[in-house]
């Protein structure tokens, strides 16, 4: 998981992240981030820093919380679950 001012790495799940239509849930050793669909402005690849745009990133409006957050997943990959936060109507690309 990467908030912008550090990164976690290793083989164990740093984060989890979760999703229904309403919000998407993203808790890791960076924090607790519970995202209304509301205030996601975007949902997309990951950015080359800091795993070679191989996660996902997430692009909010909520005050006080880092406006991007990434996570790389260890299992699956990134347009899986781009595709399945699309299903559920977030706005992806």
């Amino acid at each position: 998981m990467s908030d912008g001012v550090g990164a976690t790495s290793g083989i164990n799940p740093c984060a989890v992240l979760s999703a229904n239509a309403d919000e998407i849930w993203l808790v890791g050793t960076r924090g607790d981030f519970r995202i209304q669909r509301s205030a996601v402005v975007k949902i997309g690849h990951g950015q080359f820093y800091p795993w070679f745009f191989q996660g996902v990133r997430i692009r909010h409006r909520i005050a006080g919380i880092p406006p991007d957050l990434q996570f790389k997943p260890i299992l699956g990959r990134a347009r899986d679950i781009l595709a399945q936060l699309k299903a559920l109507g977030f706005p992806t690309s």
